[in-house]
């Protein structure tokens, strides 16, 4: 039985699958809370690229990679064995592991004193994040019923926005204060470069948070038999993804793609306006991730809860009518922001372009739990990580750094790099959303035949 097949009207068994009052929203929160310090950790060196660079003696491209190919090649093997795992075993156990994990690899990170240390460091940030999304997705999927699951989805996959947000504010606020001399009396950090520093602090949060997750109950699985052993395997998995082949072509497209095109913006976004008119890392920064950090909130959960009430009206396309719409509107302020003249029209654009930009997730999560059962949920989850990180988070910084570096050239090469390559891919993934929406009709159409 497939998410979806829960019937909105039959509130008897709908109380007695999901647990009730404030329970599931204190989980939701908790998971939320560590999506948003997974995207803190591994974006914070975005706020501080020229210093790095500096320290290290790297180029552009190497950067790309360490943002990129170093944390989610690992990562998106990773989440294979993880998905796995997260269907058969505790999830909260094996996220409260890879949380303390994680955050481990994100201090030692900020000890690197060499460009092969701080590639290690990254692929080991990216096998320990590699859990989150299997075991996180499941929780929810079995916290939440279907017709109460996109608000929740709203405010989960807030998260990534968020903690990129964050990731300038606080990367630029500690490489700032570790610059002026702040961090000069504290023991061991006190000695090490300001963008080290920067580092190391988002990892000790994690330390603690990760410990938090055993006050938590784990949700019971919903339409999953815990009498029948093991359960079905990654074979079983793939056999239901081919039987609807399409619509899952085109939910992993459409979202690799808007990954690809908004990861490689937003990964040189802070360097590009340093370098297009001259300002500090810890001006840009703090600012930039400001301006992100509540426009992007504001407009993700106005997405999520526009879409609620357009689906609730009868709608049943809102969620992609919805995400269509906001994805080409963003096309707009992300080319303008480049284009614009002086900073003041830099921070307008890039608020309108955090306001339109978080609603793909929100629909490409939605329609992964209601079309996939639950027993299928954590490797189908794992897969489509693996095709969003690998191709969206690898490619995406390094065709941007590619680009600007060896096509363009000079140090304004990846402020036109993204000009002309961001809405070449939108348009992509827009006809991918398209085609998906009318996919979606059908499958709809023949689980009511």
């Amino acid at each position: 039985m497939t998410g979806s097949a829960i019937d909105g009207g039959d509130a008897a068994r709908e109380a007695a699958a999901y647990p009730r009052g404030v329970r599931p929203w204190l989980l939701l929160s908790y998971l939320t809370l560590l999506f948003a310090l997974s995207f803190i950790d591994r974006n914070m060196m975005r706020s501080m690229v020229d210093p790095i660079r500096a320290s290290l003696g790297i180029s552009d491209v190497q950067i790309s990679l360490l943002e990129g190919a170093a944390f989610a090649v690992l990562y998106s093997l990773a989440c294979i064995p993880m998905g796995f795992a997260a269907d058969r075993f505790s999830r909260r156990s094996l996220l409260g592991v890879a949380v303390v994990g994680w955050s481990g690899m994100t201090m030692l990170s900020g000890f690197a004193s060499s460009y092969r240390m701080l590639f290690a460091s990254r692929m080991g940030l990216g096998i320990g994040e590699a859990a989150l999304q299997p075991c996180a997705m499941s929780m929810i999927r079995d916290s939440f019923p279907p017709r109460r699951r996109a608000w929740p989805l709203a405010i989960y996959t807030t998260a990534p926005l968020v903690g990129s947000a964050l990731a300038l504010v606080i990367g630029g606020a500690l490489y700032g204060f570790a610059k002026s001399g702040g961090a000069r009396g504290i023991p061991i950090l006190g000695s090490i470069e300001p963008w080290q520093f920067a580092m190391v602090i988002p990892g000790l949060v994690g330390l603690c948070l990760g410990c938090l997750i055993f006050l938590f109950r784990e949700p019971r699985r919903v339409d999953v038999d815990v009498t029948a052993g093991s359960g079905p395997g990654m074979k079983d998995s793939l056999r239901h993804m081919r039987g609807n082949a399409k619509l899952y072509f085109l939910v992993f497209g459409a979202a690799v793609l808007w990954s690809l095109a908004n990861t490689g913006w937003s990964a040189w976004l802070a360097p590009a306006i340093e370098r297009q008119h001259h300002l500090p890392p810890e001006v840009v920064g703090p600012t930039a991730g400001t301006i992100a950090l509540i426009c992007s909130a504001i407009g993700s959960l106005g997405a999520g809860f526009l879409i609620d009430r357009r689906s609730l009206a009868g709608d049943r396309d809102a969620i992609l009518k919805i995400s269509i719409a906001l994805q080409a509107l963003q096309i707009v302020p992300v080319i303008g922001m480049f284009m614009v003249q002086g900073t003041t029209g830099v921070w307008i654009c890039l608020a309108l372009a955090n306001l339109l930009i978080g609603s793909m997730p929100i629909a490409a999560f939605a329609i992964i739990t209601e079309i996939t059962p639950g027993y299928h949920i954590g490797k189908i989850i794992a897969l489509f990580n693996l095709a969003q990180n690998f191709l969206g988070q690898t490619i995406g910084s390094s065709v941007f750094a590619f680009i600007g570096e060896r096509v363009i050239g000079g140090p304004l090469g990846i402020v036109w790099a993204i000009v002309a390559c961001y809405p070449v891919i939108m348009v992509l993934s827009l006809l991918l959303s398209a085609m998906l929406m009318r996919a979606r009709r059908r499958f709809f159409a023949a689980q009511m035949a």
